[in-house]
């Protein structure tokens, strides 16, 4: 079965998931729809898959032989967006952050649930080979009993958030900064090998960016976790003087693991055991674009999910856990102090 699939937003995030659609055997049209006519032009002309254009989403929703919309507009678009898709009977697939408030996020999943509509949040860094080796190997005790996660984040998008008009780190249509934007990757990951947080002490800070209606370009954020582990977040968008490098570290009891997404490693993945580095080394797949693969991969995955009426891996509840970590992040710097984190059961 060939699928036709609306997409509303044709910027950056927009890329990976078009070419995700390429290369799906079971997508052969997009209809695109944006507000800008030039981003219609230049998106039509570099995707042939991309068969007709609008500046209208309802035109996406009127269109009968879209089954499913792929949301990659701005944060706060998410809900209002996703809501209108459920009422038309659209599955949707959402760029992450689910939502920019909690109330949005939960009555996403209800109204998906009521229509009975398929709904996913695409937090690719699940895919992450490495990631998922981790988990298994963290699952099967290989390190002892894990206790503590580190996620440093040191990154550029400086001239966006340094731009007043831009989208990127507004509060009103980010619902953040740094934080909730690319740190929101490690928050649902930390998540995912420690389970969800119970509170959160945070420093979200905007150090070097300038407009008032921007939030934090570099955060710090504490996590516990159950079962007695803790994790922290180092996430910047300002450095400036830097490459973009991710590392996580995940320690253990008897032993410790270190993902590096630096597209010159060989090694993306090295293990220590009993304080020594395990030889040969843990062989995961690494592919050079590892965010775009990683992209095709959720996409690819919630296509068939979609054809074959089953249960998907990632499910939005995990999504909506992640935003309210964040959230209770910036009202722990807001407020001073450690804020408990309250999640819903799935």
């Amino acid at each position: 079965m060939k699928l036709r699939v609306g997409i509303v937003g044709g910027g950056s995030i927009a890329t990976p998931h078009l070419q995700a659609y390429v290369r799906n055997e079971h997508v052969n049209e997009i209809i695109l729809c944006d507000t800008d006519e030039a981003v219609l032009q230049k998106r039509s002309e570099q995707f042939g898959i991309i068969k007709h254009t609008t500046t209208k989403y309802d035109d996406l929703l009127a269109d009968d032989e879209i089954r499913v919309i792929g949301i990659c507009t701005p944060h706060y678009l998410h809900h209002r967006q996703a809501l209108k898709a459920f009422k038309a009977g659209k599955d949707v697939i959402c760029e992450k952050p689910i939502a920019i408030k909690l109330e949005h996020a939960d009555e996403m999943i209800s109204q998906a649930k009521k229509a009975r509509r398929r709904f996913f949040v695409s937090l690719n860094q699940r895919m992450f080979p490495a990631h998922r080796k981790v988990k298994e190997l963290m699952d099967a005790g290989e390190i002892g009993t894990a206790y503590l996660g580190i996620v440093n984040i040191i990154g550029d998008e400086f001239g966006r958030m340094n731009d007043a008009k831009n989208w990127k780190g507004d509060w009103e249509k980010a619902g953040g900064g740094a934080l909730i934007d690319t740190g929101y990757h490690a928050v649902y990951m930390l998540q995912h090998f420690f389970g969800n947080a119970k509170a959160v002490t945070a420093m979200t800070k905007r150090l070097r960016v300038e407009p008032g209606n921007k939030a934090d370009d570099t955060s710090v954020v504490a996590l516990e976790h159950p079962q007695n582990t803790v994790s922290t977040i180092c996430v910047t968008y300002a450095a400036t003087g830097s490459p973009w490098t991710e590392e996580r570290q995940i320690i253990g009891t008897t032993g410790s693991f270190l993902i590096r997404d630096h597209p010159e490693d060989e090694i993306p993945l090295h293990a220590w055991a009993d304080k020594e580095p395990v030889y040969p080394p843990l062989k995961v797949f690494h592919p050079p674009n590892l965010n775009g693969w990683a992209i095709e991969q959720a996409v690819g995955h919630f296509i068939e999910c979609i054809l074959d009426d089953k249960e998907p891996e990632i499910k939005p509840q995990e999504a909506r856990a992640a935003l309210a970590t964040c959230l209770a992040a910036y009202r722990s710097q807001r407020e001073g102090r450690r804020i408990e984190v309250k999640h819903v059961k799935a």
